[in-house]
């Protein structure tokens, strides 16, 4: 069977069983921070498992796309070097929430691996843990598995959690009953205590699924409480069962990966075989998670996942160069990619152009870089040989990176490869300055603690108010630990009605004030999601807050109006900027991201050019015609998704969005009407939002964007204002020109070409200065080039000068020069902008004969002063520190020529 078919059989007998078919979530999560990927099947239905969320099923199946990258789930560095390993792989799972459990999904289980499959039952293999006998039962009794092939794993009481699920230290966990497959006595390993399931990791064992079963709540102290709802979550490696079937010992050697490293072998001209197919397999693999995520919404950058993608990139392209391929080739396999699997995943047929454009894109930006970067990795390596050092240094590490793009896991994979190790250490600490000078650092929602209840509500759930009221009479119904950030501590709080819109969806949390009941006052810093809520931040430990509060007394919360308005004024805007690009720039612009504060909004958008002046003039036109037009700011609560979608609702792409969606809905009116094609009260913008907004376009106000440029291959980003700060700015634009009117003529025409025309006049006068300053210098060297320095068999010219740039140095070095003829040396020195220049040239004879080097004698003059200079044999330059280095230099260059010619 190929691995099309298996995929479709087993959505397929799970739709058989009752089962929901559920549409794998997207690659890139949005609002989980404690994510760059989803890395389970499970992920999707977190909620559901914790009993926030409901569905109208009990029981799903789906063909989940998963990474695993990074944090604790990271197979990077394993990649291609074995049978198993990916970046990007799927995972077929089955899920019942409440409904069925340990009976029916082991069963279903060896059905389908045996019957349906047609795999040998007596290679199946079954591991438990030690204490679950529901489980060993049903294998044993049940569906006749011999004990001998029923191994009890496991002990959570002395650590050994094997066998045993958990979602964190505390909450849902329970046993796991795994099913593996037994690939023979040739993949045995030799491990001391015997090659056996449970005692060994070889892959003769193989791992194929996992079945969880959610049965008890765990609490700090480790006590297991059963959970009122027990359910099940199970994973089957696609991949691993694909090659089971298909009878070949590598994930690598089944039909799809075979395809993708045939396509590498046509491009490269080498045979898939040593050291040249574990390069192919690593092309193949990392081709499929460039694919994925960019067909999801990802962009490769330098930062968070964008730069996981980023590093896979070019980790493909390093084995790329190594097979002689030193030109762009992984957008083909990309290429491939998509028509291997298009039909399962629809998304990378629709994304084609913008998954090989970016690819392309990508590999032609680290390639400019790549040829550089090995070279000078080549020269750290003699290097080291020189000195016997076996560790390529941090600084030696980080130059690689900053400068020619290397990430450091590439820079560790050539070091191994001759025998090197590198100081990750040192790496690490010098990115953690760079990035704290960037001003780019970023904290992640560490430490987050689980909900404490407060007083004695049932209420677990906050509801949010924050469409209508900007204030509440709530009480305080769980706090937790929130982490910490740069200020110290915090501690998060969860109201039974909360008015504050929690960070998301591009749209900054609010923030604002709690009043106790003796009128304490307690400041409000942010809000963050989490799945039961709105979570208020406010600083202090947990046990002082929780002091503070008392136990559930009533409170009274206040959003911080200030900010709020001008925050929903920029996510209006925001959706107006949405409408008016699509109409300005084409039905190819896709939202790529956003961010709305009370101070600007910032719009990233899919175009693959710059917008000219016209176009940018035209969108913000648009957006000011619907703010004169007045139009309300429609809410639709809990519409179908599919009828949402039949209405030509933009959902952000890659989203991942429930059954029923919030959609915002702006008619078009008069003024826009009368600036495009389109009638009064058609709707001019339709999307799915969750966020705050006006309750009509005229409440955004004026609107201005300050920047348009690009911030990723194919992704440009849009920066605005709205409101007052874009009243502030108009107003500062008039002061300027009222200031700019004193100084220039009122009746000379307009301002801009008076500007022009003063510029071209200083241009002018620049011109002839340095044409004076030329003429000037060249009269003061007449004497000396009448009585040039005799030095050995040549004569030297040797002298500080005034020079205007660069250009005028090397113009009064060549005629200083071409006045010699012959077996003339010249050395000058100028200050430019407080640094030193050197300038050596040579007569044609001298150069000819090989006498002398201006190469090498500008890099021995630089030398002294601790510059740095080379160059051509007749002409070179060195940069010196500043004015008195060059002086120095000029008075060691008589003994320096000396010592070459005699």
């Amino acid at each position: 069977m190929t691995i099309s078919e298996i995929r479709a059989r087993f959505l397929e007998f799970f739709k058989e069983h009752g089962h929901t078919v559920v549409s794998s979530s997207t690659l890139v999560p949005k609002d989980d921070p404690t994510l760059h990927f989803t890395n389970a099947g499970m992920n999707q239905f977190k909620a559901v498992f914790t009993g926030v969320e409901n569905r109208d099923y009990k029981r799903a199946t789906s063909v989940q796309k998963c990474m695993r990258v990074s944090g604790k789930h990271n197979d990077l560095e394993e990649v291609g070097k074995d049978a198993r390993h990916h970046t990007f792989f799927e995972m077929l799972g089955n899920w019942s929430f409440g409904d069925y459990y340990k009976k029916e999904s082991l069963a279903w289980g060896y059905d389908f691996l045996v019957k349906d499959m047609g795999l040998d039952a007596s290679r199946l293999w079954y591991s438990v843990y030690k204490d679950d006998d529901e489980a060993y039962q049903i294998f044993h009794d049940q569906l006749h598995i011999p004990a001998e092939r029923i191994v009890r794993l496991g002990d959570i009481e002395h650590g050994d959690e094997e066998n045993f699920w958990s979602m964190g230290d505390v909450g849902p966990c329970g046993p796991c009953a795994e099913i593996h497959f037994d690939q023979g006595d040739h993949m045995a390993c030799d491990h001391p205590d015997g090659c056996a399931v449970g005692v060994c990791d070889c892959d003769r064992w193989l791992e194929l699924w996992n079945h969880v079963f959610m049965q008890y709540d765990r609490d700090k102290a480790g006590t297991l409480t059963p959970l009122p709802m027990q359910s099940v979550d199970t994973g089957l490696g696609l991949e691993r069962l694909a090659a089971v079937l298909q009878k070949v010992d590598s994930n690598y050697k089944t039909d799809l990966f075979e395809r993708l490293i045939a396509r590498v072998a046509r491009i490269c001209g080498r045979e898939p075989v040593g050291e040249d197919r574990i390069s192919m397999q690593v092309i193949a693999d990392h081709a499929r998670a460039v694919a994925f995520t960019l067909a999801d919404g990802a962009t490769p950058s330098n930062s968070d996942s964008g730069y996981v993608i980023r590093r896979i990139l070019r980790r493909a392209l390093r084995h790329g160069y190594l097979l002689e391929v030193e030109e762009p080739f992984l957008f083909q396999i990309c290429d491939e990619v998509v028509d291997a699997m298009g039909d399962a995943y629809p998304e990378l047929s629709e994304q084609r152009d913008r998954i090989l454009t970016i690819c392309r894109q990508e590999e032609e930006r680290f390639l400019r870089t790549l040829g550089a970067g090995i070279k000078i990795y080549g020269e750290i390596r003699s290097g080291m040989q020189a000195a016997g050092r076996t560790e390529v240094s941090g600084e030696e590490a980080f130059k690689l990176h900053d400068t020619f793009g290397f990430p450091v896991d590439l820079t560790a994979v050539m070091a191994e490869e001759d025998g090197f190790t590198v100081d990750t250490v040192g790496f690490k600490e010098l990115m953690s300055k760079q990035r704290a000078q960037s001003g780019k650092e970023r904290v992640f929602m560490a430490g987050i603690g689980a909900w404490q209840p407060l007083g004695d509500t049932d209420q677990t759930r906050s509801k949010f108010t924050g469409f209508d009221d900007m204030e509440a009479d709530t009480a305080v119904i769980a706090v937790r630990a929130g982490g910490e950030d740069s200020d110290g501590t915090l501690t998060h709080l969860l109201l039974a009605e909360s008015p504050f819109y929690p960070e998301g969806g591009g749209q900054i949390g609010d923030t604002g004030e709690m009043t106790l009941a003796d009128g304490a006052i307690l400041p409000v810093i942010t809000t963050v999601k989490s799945e039961d809520g709105p979570a208020l931040v406010v600083r202090g430990d947990l046990h002082t807050v929780r002091a503070n509060l008392g136990s559930g007394s009533p409170v009274t919360v206040r959003v911080d109006a200030a900010r709020r308005l001008p925050t929903m004024r920029h996510h209006t805007a925001t959706h107006l900027v949405h409408a008016a690009l699509r109409r300005v720039l084409g039905s190819h612009v896709e939202q790529a991201g956003s961010e709305v504060t009370p101070e600007r909004l910032r719009f990233d958008f899919r175009h693959d050019k710059p917008m000219t002046r016209d176009e940018i003039a035209r969108v913000e036109d648009l957006v000011n015609a619907s703010v004169l037009d007045n139009q309300p700011v429609l809410r639709r609560e809990n519409v179908p998704l599919a009828e949402a979608k039949a209405a030509g609702a933009m959902a952000l792409f890659g989203e991942k969005y429930g059954d029923s969606v919030r959609m915002i809905e702006i008619p078009g009116g008069a003024a826009v009407a009368g600036a495009m094609d389109q009638s009064d009260g058609d709707t001019y913008s339709l999307e799915l939002c969750g966020g705050t907004h006006c309750d009509a376009t005229g409440d955004v106000g004026r609107f201005r964007i300050t920047s348009e440029g690009s911030v990723a291959a194919g992704v440009r980003r849009i920066e605005a204002v709205a409101g007052e700060i874009a009243t502030g700015l108009d107003r500062a634009d008039r002061q300027q020109l009222d200031a700019l009117g004193d100084v220039l003529r009122p009746d000379g025409g307009p301002y801009a070409e008076q500007a022009a025309a003063l510029q071209a006049e200083i241009a002018d006068l620049r011109k002839e200065l340095q044409r004076n300053q030329q003429a000037s210098a060249q009269e003061g060297l007449e004497d000396t080039l009448a009585n040039p320095v005799t030095v050995g068999s040549v004569n030297l010219v040797c002298a500080e000068v005034p020079a205007a740039d660069r250009g005028a140095l090397l113009q009064l070095g060549d005629h200083v020069r071409d006045t010699l003829g012959t077996a003339g040396v010249v050395v000058l020195g100028a200050t430019l902008d407080g640094k030193g220049m050197l300038l050596v040239t040579l007569t044609p004879d001298l150069v000819d004969a090989k006498t002398l080097h201006a190469g090498n004698l500008v890099k021995d003059l630089a030398a002294i002063v601790g510059g740095r200079g080379g160059g051509r044999p007749n002409t070179a330059q060195a940069g010196l520190p500043d004015a008195d280095a060059v002086r120095k230099v000029l008075a060691a260059v008589p003994d320096a020529v000396a010592a070459l010619v005699d």
